[in-house]
């Protein structure tokens, strides 16, 4: 373990929590920020003992796990930071505060909700089989449709198992007066011949701008580059063809180009799936700004790190014998928490220590390894034990 980078943690396991295991499936069971967990469970044989169980996987035996009665309920999901509680069911939303003991909003859509995500802090994201909507809870319970998609949803991704949409990580807004950030993105994973196909749309609110691009797991980072005086928008997007050995993981810094900057940087670069399981793909990218890299995880639980500005993959390693289908970024850790189908959660946490050990012992180049370890070394919280 001595050039392992990342910590590896179970927080706690759903089990533990009254929850069955094959109920521990998505979409029952939502992720919307490292403290916030949300589960749809009860007896299959009587659906009058469906429950919503919320929980903070930090402390999942703490005053913020709650849990209450839940009937016809087809979706349930808690706000990443505030004691809200949406739910849905065919057509209608309903968002809760739970502090409260409350209905706080309510909206009734012309097609059935087939997905949702908080987008903002009174933002959610909902979308049905003809579109894609924000719903502004401030403003009196009024849907507003999604920018960025003339023709509602693109046909390509009609149908669709989805991952997304899920917001551009710190892009609710421009990076600068007339810029358009990425609001979201939707993404479709469907079975074809064998393998899992990924398509994902993005869409800017700044205008009726919308592209499909192929790929399984994307995010949506800002960046300071080091070459740029001025902050922009990063497209990483990860994508595995079938059986291959090799994935690919694109970096593509989004225009339009600012004054001062450099050109828009593009860089692509592969992931080893030598020995992963059969069938595996990335499921997830997440982004750790302060230390400049992407860390793209597979549906097995196969994780790598890798340089946002060259793409250069630097470590990979098998978190788990698992399947994990739902992670969120976990910003003070430089890492991530996920959810396995065996019921744990996973707090995966960059070591530093270790980190700069594998980037002295194994430098891919001298500018690479330089810029990195500058990063790492005043990273706040990467000091001489990782957070617990």
């Amino acid at each position: 373990m001595g050039e392992f980078p990342v910590r590896v943690e179970v927080l706690t396991q759903l089990q533990h929590h009254g929850i069955p295991p094959e109920q521990i499936t998505y979409p029952r069971v939502t992720l919307s920020s490292p403290r916030r967990l949300c589960v749809r469970h009860g007896p299959p044989q009587d659906p009058a003992g469906a429950r919503v169980t919320l929980l903070d996987p930090r402390e999942p035996h703490g005053p913020a796990t709650h849990s209450w009665p839940l009937h016809q309920a087809q979706g349930a999901l808690a706000h990443p930071s505030q004691p809200l509680l949406a739910l849905r069911a065919g057509c209608v939303a309903q968002v809760f505060d739970v502090a409260q003991s409350c209905l706080r909003q309510q909206w009734t859509f012309a097609h059935p909700l087939e997905f949702w995500a908080w987008l903002e802090p009174e933002t959610l994201a909902l979308v049905t089989e003809e579109d894609v909507f924000h719903w502004a809870l401030s403003r009196a319970a009024v849907a507003h449709r999604g920018g960025g998609i003339p023709a509602g949803r693109q046909r390509a991704l009609a149908g669709a198992v989805h991952a997304g949409p899920g917001p551009g990580k710190g892009l609710p807004s421009p990076a600068a007066p007339g810029i358009p950030a990425p609001a979201a993105r939707l993404t479709r994973l469907s079975p074809q011949k064998g393998q899992v196909v990924g398509l994902t749309q993005l869409h800017w609110r700044g205008g009726r701008l919308s592209q499909v691009i192929e790929a399984q797991a994307v995010a949506l980072p800002r960046h300071s580059f080091s070459r740029n005086p001025h902050p922009s928008s990063a497209l990483l997007a990860a994508v595995r063809h079938g059986t291959e050995r090799h994935g690919q993981f694109h970096v593509v810094e989004l225009g339009p180009h600012q004054p001062g900057n450099a050109a828009l940087l593009s860089a692509r670069a592969s992931l080893a799936f030598k020995g992963a399981q059969p069938g595996d793909f990335p499921s997830a990218v997440q982004f750790a700004p302060r230390v400049g890299l992407a860390l793209v995880l597979t549906k097995h639980a196969l994780l790598f790190l890798a340089d946002v500005e060259t793409a250069q993959p630097l470590h990979r390693v098998q978190l788990a014998w698992d399947i994990v289908f739902a992670t969120v970024p976990d910003p003070p850790r430089h890492g991530l928490v996920g959810v396995c189908r065996s019921g744990k959660v996973l707090s995966v946490a960059l070591c530093p220590d270790s980190l700069l050990q594998l980037l002295s012992r194994r430098p891919a180049s001298l500018y690479l390894t330089q810029r990195l370890l500058q990063l790492v070394g005043r990273a706040p919280g990467l000091s001489k034990a990782s957070p617990s």
